[in-house]
């Protein structure tokens, strides 16, 4: 049975608090716990038990009460340890709690140190409390008995001096915990301990509490006798005699060079990255924001910012797993340290993302020339795994004045030349302009409107037949997502498509869009009788990150949409990002009957070699396929060719972007399936669908 402790929580996530008392009993605990969700109810529960620790989440409603609890704890006199569960992006916030009494800080996604800071703080209770009942008792009996009996038996670390500090008597704790023996402390002043984390006037005012006969309580950092150093939470206690001056003293110390370990390695991780171990972002800022402070000055050493990223990072993690990764990210912090000047102040502000900050460069095209010699130095190869890495990075460059002349509006423009850069090429650096922070506004403009199209109607689906050629029907239909912008008007999806694969709006975009083709199938196929089969494109946020499998059963399931009349189409791009994830999922659909396309074919990867490893219903070849296709060229053996070997591999073969007859007459001569274009119609709303299909079908039977 585990050491018994009894702990009240403060959260309303039960998910939370189940893991919380996991992972107390995996540490050797045995939780006696109470969760509380409100203040009345803490009023009430805190008085119940003797509780030992306090663990209260920072998150809604808790993070407003939490200087409530503090200060409620400190009127009623409650010793209780308080300990604060953190997300792990607001730490650096939640440390300022520190300063009003909270004990210690655990990251919620991270449990690990969980039993060792309960155990610790209760033992620093537990010494509290025998550190009062020893006070109090020390001061009654003073007059029945003998000091240094007295302090003998105590447990705690003990010295004693006389009136003018001159060590006396140490008891064994103290020489142990000192390394120095009793022989060489006594005679000694305390000063031999050096105590550096005090000034003469720290010293000046303990002295002058002292002699008055007051008693003085800190920590004190001292310096033990191999040169390490230790903590002591110290209380000094003057003794008097009858004509009321002081004749010695007697120090309890009591070590907590755990805690303050633990304190430092909290402020540690809330400035520096634990993987690289340079500056954070916040401690980047502040420190921006000096170099800022000294050029104003001093009107020397300009300031000038280097946001870099390397280049398509993710396709590390995914082929070499994600401790590869982070070697890659070691690697390349030490090349930025190497290559950078010794006064440069590198950070890594998160995942893939690096920031310089130099202060000797002295005009904005040095600091260009710095930037492409430093991204060719990082394209040297690393050895990960028995594998060279050959990366790119881009840069993005801003310079105090034009870029910007607070810490955080540099910043901020650094990181918009360099998102810049990586638009117009990567591997490239881009200058901070105003044109780049326009565009970056309206496309901000664009993302927050888009938020809230789809709640105001705005966003619709449009959809194009596909004709199969050699039955000269139409029975397939692409989805073809719209916005109609109050102001703007129709805003092209090659706007708002990449806004909203970046903002994760695609999400409920793409399940609109399966909700919007599924009323075209009830309506058309399951009312009409036409048959219809609708094809939804798929982003790679939507295919990797969300279960789209799932959404296609629960579909049908809702519904009654048959898994026949649904058709997905993704990019070669997105399927060749990572074939171990990609083929299960395509699988699982092509299972339940939905039928999977291959869209613009060779204009991404085009390695032939891969198509036979994916699982796929239809091979969709890109228009610019058919430009100059004549009869006899070279052009046409090339599409000729994709068209047999597709078929070879069991696909049916869409052409896109079919605008003239002549187009129509050569995919039939090459035994292409189905073709989609102009030619045959544009985009059409959903109530032209069954108009279109019966026109369609009264001018095929006059034929």
């Amino acid at each position: 049975m585990g050491s018994p402790i009894s702990v009240l929580i403060l959260e309303n996530d039960s998910n939370s608090v189940f893991d919380l008392v996991r992972e107390m009993k995996a540490g050797g605990l045995s939780p006696l716990y109470r969760v509380v969700e409100s203040f009345p109810s803490w009023e009430t529960t805190v008085h119940e038990e003797d509780w030992d620790a306090i663990i209260c989440s920072t998150r809604k409603p808790f993070h407003s009460e939490i200087p409530i609890y503090l200060q409620y704890l400190n009127d009623k006199k409650l010793d209780i340890p308080v300990i604060l569960l953190s997300d792990s992006d607001e730490f650096t916030k939640n440390l300022s709690y520190m300063k009003s009494g909270v004990n210690d800080i655990i990251d919620r996604k991270n449990l690990l140190r969980l039993t060792e800071v309960l155990e610790r703080e209760r033992r620093e209770l537990v010494y509290r409390k025998e550190k009062n009942t020893t006070e109090t008792f020390l001061y009654q009996s003073l007059k029945e008995i003998q000091l240094q009996k007295f302090a003998l038996d105590q447990a705690n670390i003990v010295s004693i001096t006389d009136a003018n500090g001159i060590i006396t008597y140490v008891n064994e704790a103290f020489t142990k915990v000192t390394g120095f023996s009793a022989p060489e402390l006594i005679g000694q002043n305390h000063r031999i301990l050096k105590s550096p984390d005090k000034t003469k006037e720290d010293w000046t005012k303990i002295w002058e509490i002292i002699q008055k006969g007051n008693v003085w309580r800190g920590e004190i950092r001292n310096i033990k006798k191999d040169g390490g150093d230790y903590w002591a939470d110290t209380t000094i206690v003057p003794f008097t005699g009858q004509d009321k001056s002081v004749f010695q003293y007697i120090a309890i110390h009591h070590d907590i060079t755990d805690r303050k370990l633990a304190e430092q390695q909290l402020t540690h991780d809330a400035f520096y990255d634990n993987l690289t171990g340079l500056p954070n972002r916040a401690l980047f800022l502040a420190r921006i924001e000096q170099k800022i402070f000294a050029y104003n000055m001093k009107d020397t050493g300009y300031p000038i910012l280097f946001c870099i990223n390397i280049d398509n990072f993710k396709r590390i993690n995914h082929s070499l797993g994600n401790e590869a990764g982070d070697q890659v990210l070691q690697i390349f912090a030490k090349r930025l340290k190497q290559f950078s000047d010794s006064d440069a102040i590198i950070t890594r502000m998160g995942a893939d993302n690096f920031a310089i900050l130099l202060t000797h460069i002295l005009s904005i095209d040095e600091g260009v020339n710095f930037a492409q010699r430093l991204l060719e130095r990082l394209g040297d190869p690393i050895p990960i795994g028995g594998y060279s890495i050959y990366l790119t990075a881009s840069s993005g460059i801003s310079g105090f004045g034009l870029g910007g002349k607070e810490a955080d509006v540099l910043l901020r423009n650094a990181e918009i030349a360099m998102f810049h850069a990586k638009s117009q090429k990567v591997g490239t650096v881009s200058v901070f302009n105003q044109a780049m922070q326009e565009k970056i506004h309206f496309q901000l403009e664009i993302q927050n409107d888009l938020k809230k199209a789809l709640t105001q109607n705005e966003i619709f689906v449009y959809y194009q037949p596909i004709l199969d050629i050699k039955e000269n029907k139409i029975g397939h239909w692409e989805a073809l997502v719209r916005w109609r912008h109050p102001q703007r008007g129709m805003v092209s999806p090659g706007e708002f498509i990449p806004l909203a694969e970046d903002s994760g709006l695609i999400v409920p975009i793409t399940k609109f869009v399966l909700e919007r083709a599924a009323d075209i199938i009830e309506e058309v196929q399951l009312k009409q009788g036409h048959h219809i089969s609708i094809a939804v494109n798929l982003s790679p946020q939507v295919f990797f990150d969300q279960n789209i499998f799932h959404w296609i059963v629960d579909l049908h399931n809702r519904r009654n949409i048959p898994y026949t009349s649904l058709q997905v189409e993704i990019t070669e791009s997105l399927a060749m990002k990572n074939l171990s994830e990609t083929v299960p999922i395509l699988s699982n659909l092509i299972d339940i009957g939905v039928k999977v396309a291959l869209d613009d074919f060779g204009t991404g990867f085009s390695s032939l070699s891969y198509l036979e490893k994916l699982p796929l219903s239809i091979l969709k070849i890109d228009k610019s396929f058919l430009n100059n296709v004549e009869e006899g060229s070279k052009e046409s053996f090339l599409l000729v060719s994709i068209i047999n070997m597709a078929h070879d591999l069991g696909y049916s073969v869409v052409a896109e972007g079919v605008e003239e007859l002549e187009q129509l007459e050569l995919l039939k001569s090459f035994q292409c399936d189905k073709i989609q274009g102009y030619w045959l119609s544009k985009p059409i709303g959903s109530e032209d669908i069954i108009p279109f299909i019966i026109d369609f079908k009264s001018k095929q039977e006059k034929k």
